[in-house]
């Protein structure tokens, strides 16, 4: 029978089933991630620690040269034991070991595994939504830089999967950096909530001591400290929503990567990428297949996979800490965020190269009448019929036009009339050349206007707030990178002053 490695209390050690079952895989997964965490919260509690003066200077020298020095020496300073539980017990046994129980059994004053587990995921969340972040900004930029560069590029816009009415490639484009938009805002609108410190929660009832938790928090960048100590190791609600967030994200994605994929197929042919976006197949010589844009469409489905998990793992949990809510339910979330940091720049690039067969485009428009709703537009303005008597005479007119084998650019006021005495009983006329221009698409696209609309006057405007929102957004995040950066120059600063003498 082996003893615990961790408590006095307990009789007996971990089993070695559940140690190796259990234990070891977690501490493995996250201990590399986590590692520099911890050393960044150890230090910030013990400067803490020795201003409130909880531990003395020497006491503190000691512990943070210890921690500084298995910084430096990295994940190999820290011999991983499942035995011991966690990844924190296996970092307290290496500091003990250097420095003895007296002096290093004290960097656990007034804390708990469980607001360090809790400022772990915020720590790292935060970085995530840092990064996902930039990386947005970086999409969208590309996609209005390419919004403005095809405003022109008559194209056919689909509902249903049917041609419905004209549109331009950059009008789409802009309606992706629309929503893109929103995916941004989701994020962002989540750090107010995810930002905050659980350090000084302890196990679920804060601490006896008298600590500073404005202190800690400031030093590891955090906004201030979670309000409430059983709450604060309880819930991983930000991080959970950060990843609903970025599911939204990818399926945005995944919606232009679907349309993209279509568009090059051999039999639409709108749109062309370059082969360095493509691979081919071992068996067929020709194919140029559009795997990039097949994992983008993938993605959705692995976040999808890893909020599931992560919301019915915490499904039932009770309101306080336990592994799995902390840690089970969060298997699969870090693996997807980092799927989606990978991602963006994949987006970027397609984005950016991707070049459209403009003829082509104009030619379908030509000739799969979507220019319909136009010219029953034209019926209503000029002829003087109600939308549904227009639509009904307009109906008609298509039918009568394919059947005879013409193209939507090849409808004249013939066909109208005649269209107009079958269904109403009397003739619609309207002049050629309001008919002409009715049914062309490019001048269909410009006459879309002060709606949200597909024209170059509406497209220009929703450009310039979607730059001016963007520069806003870009703005923002500059602040809260460098937020996060100046707490790290005060943690610095602040172990340095205490490993040179200067009082704490």
């Amino acid at each position: 029978m082996t003893e615990s490695k961790v408590s006095g209390f307990l009789r007996e050690g971990l089993a070695p089933e559940i140690a190796q079952g259990f234990m070891a895989p977690a501490m493995q997964r996250s201990f590399p991630a986590i590692f520099p965490l911890l050393c960044a919260i150890n230090k910030a509690h013990v400067v803490m620690l020795a201003r409130q003066s909880l531990i003395t200077s020497e006491g503190a020298q000691a512990l943070l040269r210890c921690t500084c020095d298995m910084e430096s020496e990295g994940t190999a300073s820290v011999p991983l034991d499942a035995a011991r539980e966690e990844a924190y017990f296996n970092f307290e046994a290496e500091v003990i070991r250097r420095l003895g129980p007296d002096v290093g059994g004290r960097m656990h004053i007034a804390r708990s595994r469980n607001d360090l587990k809790a400022t772990f995921d915020r720590l790292r969340s935060r970085s995530f939504a840092l990064e996902i972040m930039d990386r947005l900004v970086a999409l969208r930029e590309k996609l209005l830089a390419a919004a403005a560069r095809h405003a022109d590029c008559v194209m056919p816009g689909y509902t249903h999967m049917q041609p419905a009415q004209p549109i331009t490639l950059g009008y789409y484009l802009l309606g992706v950096a629309c929503g893109l938009e929103r995916d941004f805002a989701r994020i962002a609108d989540g750090w107010e909530r995810l930002n905050r410190c659980p350090m000084g929660a302890g196990a679920l009832a804060g601490a006896t001591f008298s600590i500073d938790r404005e202190l800690v928090a400031s030093l590891l960048g955090f906004d201030g400290p979670a309000l409430h100590a059983l709450d604060a190791i309880a819930s991983r609600d930000t991080l959970i929503e950060l990843l609903s967030s970025a599911t939204l994200l990818t399926t945005t994605i995944g919606r232009l990567a679907q349309d993209f994929y279509i568009m090059t197929t051999y039999e639409v042919a709108t749109l062309d990428l370059p082969d360095r976006v493509a691979i081919t197949s071992s068996i067929m010589p020709q194919k140029k297949n559009m795997s990039a844009l097949e994992n983008l469409r993938g993605r959705p489905a692995q976040l999808a996979g890893a909020l599931m998990t992560a919301i019915a793992g915490f499904k039932a949990t009770s309101y306080s800490h336990g592994h799995d809510g902390s840690t089970d339910a969060l298997r699969w979330v870090w693996d997807a965020l980092e799927e989606v940091v990978l991602a963006l720049p994949v987006a970027s690039l397609i984005v950016e190269s991707a070049e459209p067969r403009r003829e082509r485009m104009l030619d379908l428009v030509r000739q799969n009448y979507s220019t319909a709703t136009d010219l029953a537009d034209v019926m209503v303005r000029v002829g003087g019929l109600s939308f549904r008597d227009a639509h009904h005479v307009v109906g008609r007119v298509v039918r009568l036009a394919m059947d005879e084998g013409r193209s939507a650019d090849q409808i004249d006021a013939a066909l109208v009339e005649r269209a107009g005495h079958d269904v109403l009983g009397r003739a619609v006329t309207l002049e050629p050349s309001v008919v002409k221009d009715a049914v062309d698409p490019e001048r269909a696209v410009e006459s879309r206007r002060n709606t949200g609309g597909p024209s170059r006057h509406d497209v220009d405007a929703i450009l310039a707030v979607a730059r001016a929102r963007l520069d806003a957004d870009r703005k923002q995040l500059a602040e809260r990178h460098a937020g996060v950066d100046a707490a790290k120059v005060r943690l610095d600063a602040a172990v340095d002053a205490l490993l040179q003498g200067h009082p704490a």
